[in-house]
């Protein structure tokens, strides 16, 4: 007779975000989620902790019902222990508490009414663990928790100590927390399931009270690369589950929460800020990222990496707030939203769509594609418009405030259909255009940057190490999702917003443009405007008028110009317009070749309902993602069918060149090309009298169709 014990704690996490595409989440159920749960529906014995998203719960409730009648049939025999919270995966410890507890309670709530079943513990967004969570935690009525043993690892909890859990509090409140062992996560299901047998037996022993705990993504059943065939159709999970079950002299199944009734926590511990290994790489900047990796990778390949582990430290989540300024803005725009809310007692829908636009996975990048899919980022911002709209009055606006808290406020003009966002720290740029009604910000846009992993873009070159054939870890894939995209690794200097001002110099052309490596003499891109009026009501509309003190840079010797501008959003909300008027203050004449960038986030960069037309192309449709050169054109119209507007641009007489603006970026799959929006250039050339001025004017009209 075995004397020794060792206890498996097993726990799967399902997620789907707000806004993916309705195919994504059907796939995902019938490949991966509906096999999984059909599979221990079969199998009374293996015991496990489940959790899925509400965008998951919401998308089976209409399409697969049948899912509910599986799972309630194993909450009824006590096989499935479900875990809560935040409803819509949120990162609970980077919105407002508020919006936390409310979450937190809205799938409790929910997980109730559906099988009668209230959760004890929580899953923790992509485990990333704050100090003050357990307060925080406690009020909402958790009992406990998961994170990595990395977490542990990093305050000297290591070895034999992670086989347990640990009690922590903040401020009096308490919760208890379980270790997930990246061991197993990177075995199950990617080794033969006897990996993970003598894994667990080696960890046995007489006293019963060792604990593992397996806690990591659904999707690596079915829904990663190479899964669905080994997993279901080469019977990987048969395997496991009857490898585990063989096993039960040894390996004793058990829940989370009936764990903790019958055994005490190990100790206490004060965990610092982090989540998975992984990710304390993927906030870096990208040469640190990159030089992290390389180190790792040394370690590992020596065989020293677990010995440094406790020693090793990257970034933490909230650097992608940094790394990233778009995802900054994003979020801040939440907090923003969630502020209006508050202090205006919402209805039930509008606080939904504030808790949607919280779902994390546009916030970030790592080796999901995240912040870089369009459609993503669109959800967030529809669903902070439409939680916006059920609140906002008729009255116009007209405001400066602090919206990214960077310390320089931005202006704030509605009126109508329409919402600008304007930033006079960043070049007076326009960092945000709304169309309120259909919910839509047209300037959802994205600059190229460096990435950690780019220059594996380099390397691959044309080559792929892995087929898509077999399970791997989506970790261990590098590969090319196209020929070329090393060639598409061009990098921008300033953020792609809505007018960008510049002086370019001598040799200008398309091509040094795309690559972002053309000659720029001024330095109104990406520096500071002051306000000089406004903002206000004027007979005209709602405006500011922004002025720079600027230079044209020939070498280091500066030749100043001085640029007003001026954005106004017309009485009524359908249009709006830019006036720049260059000043120069020298006794002699200036030459200046001016431009100013606009750029459209549009559905996609060839989709049938999106289209430009221009008065004097041939072509009367040109797609989002095509190429044009115009020597001479005063406005063109934009076409959005799908949903439901137009804009009529109209200026003075200007060259205007068209490109779309495209990324290479990762993905669970292999490395890929994004179109993230289309730019169009209007630049002008011009002479300046000496002390003179001349002035140049843009206007855009929306139309809802």
């Amino acid at each position: 007779m075995n004397l020794k014990r060792i206890n498996f704690l097993f726990a799967v996490h399902l997620h789907q975000p707000v806004g993916n595409f309705e195919r994504v989440f059907e796939y995902a159920t019938e490949s991966a989620y509906m096999p999984f749960l059909k599979a221990m529906a079969k199998t009374p014995d293996f015991l496990f902790a489940f959790h899925a998203s509400g965008p998951l719960w919401e998308y089976w409730e209409n399409r697969f019902p049948e899912m509910f009648d599986i799972i309630s049939e194993m909450v009824a025999r006590r096989q499935i222990e479900l875990l809560g919270g935040g409803f819509y995966e949120p990162i609970l410890a980077v919105i407002p508490r508020r919006d936390a507890i409310a979450q937190l309670r809205m799938m409790s709530v929910f997980l109730e009414g559906k099988f009668g079943y209230k959760p004890r513990g929580v899953w923790l967004t992509e485990r990333i663990w704050e100090p003050h969570l357990p307060e925080l935690l406690a009020e909402a009525g958790v009992e406990y928790t998961l994170t990595d043993d990395y977490h542990f690892k990093c305050v000297g909890i290591v070895g034999e100590k992670l086989l347990g859990y640990y009690i922590t509090e903040d401020n009096g409140r308490a919760i208890n927390i379980f270790p997930i062992s990246e061991d197993l996560r990177y075995a199950i299901p990617f080794k033969e399931p006897q990996d993970t047998v003598d894994f667990l037996i080696r960890n046995a022993d007489r006293t019963g009270r060792r604990a593992v705990v397996f806690g990591d993504d659904g999707e690596k059943f079915g829904l990663w690369p190479g899964t669905k065939q080994w997993v279901w159709n080469e019977g990987w999970m048969k395997r496991f589950v009857e490898a585990i079950l063989a096993n039960s002299d040894v390996i004793e199944m058990r829940h989370f929460g009936e764990w903790i009734d019958r055994n005490p926590p190990s100790s206490r511990v004060y965990l610092p800020t982090g989540s998975y290994f992984e990710m304390s790489e993927w906030t870096l900047p990208a040469k640190l990222s990159a030089d992290f990796h390389c180190k790792v990778q040394t370690l590992r390949d020596k065989g020293e990496l677990e010995d440094w582990r406790p020693f090793i430290k990257g970034g933490f989540w909230r650097g992608f707030l940094t790394k990233y300024p778009e995802a900054d803005w994003m979020h801040k725009r939440m907090l923003y939203a969630s502020d209006k809310l508050s202090a205006a007692e919402p209805s039930a829908d509008a606080a939904k769509a504030l808790y949607r636009s919280q779902c994390n996975c546009a916030y970030w990048h790592g080796v999901f594609g995240g912040l870089y899919l369009p459609h993503l980022r669109r959800a967030v911002y529809n669903n902070i418009l439409a939680a916006e709209n059920k609140i906002a009055g008729d009255r116009p606006l007209a405001e400066r405030s602090d919206i990214d808290i960077d310390g320089c406020d931005e202006v704030i003009l509605r009126d109508g259909n329409l919402q600008l966002f304007i930033k006079p720290s960043d070049g007076g740029k326009i960092a945000e255009i709304d169309i309120l009604k259909p919910g839509r910000n047209i300037t959802d846009t994205l600059s190229r940057r460096p990435e950690g992993y780019h220059q594996f873009v380099k390397n691959i070159g044309e080559k792929s190490d892995y087929s898509g054939e077999s399970a791997v870890s989506i970790h261990d894939i590098a590969q090319v999702k196209e020929s070329g995209l090393a060639n598409l690794l061009h990098y921008d200097w300033y953020n792609r917003r809505f007018l960008v001002d510049f002086v370019f110099g001598a040799g200008l052309s398309p091509k040094n443009l795309r690559a972002g490596d053309f000659p720029e003499l001024g330095d109104f891109a990406d520096m500071p405007f002051e306000i000089v009026e406004g903002p206000t009501k004027t007979e005209d509309g709602l405006s500011v008028t922004m002025r720079r003190e600027g230079a044209i840079f020939h070498g280091d010797i500066p030749t100043p110009l001085t640029i007003d501008k001026t954005i106004v959003l017309r009485s009524g909300g359908e249009s709006f317009g830019a006036r720049y008027i260059l000043k120069n203050p020298n006794d002699d004449e200036l030459a200046v070749h001016f431009g100013t960038e606009t750029h459209f986030s549009l559905m996609s960069r060839d989709h049938p309902d999106v289209h430009f037309h221009f008065p004097t192309a041939s072509l009367r449709n040109i797609r989002p993602g095509e190429t044009h050169e115009f020597a001479k054109i005063d406005g063109y119209e934009l076409h959005e069918h799908a949903d439901g507007f137009k804009i009529f641009c109209e200026c003075n007489e200007c060259a205007l060149w068209m490109w779309p603006v495209e990324t290479v970026s990762n993905s669970e799959s292999g490395f890929e090309r994004i179109y993230q929006q289309t730019s169009l250039l209007h630049h002008w050339r011009a002479i300046i009298p000496p002390t003179g001025e001349i002035s140049i004017e843009l206007n855009w009209r929306v139309e809802i169709t």
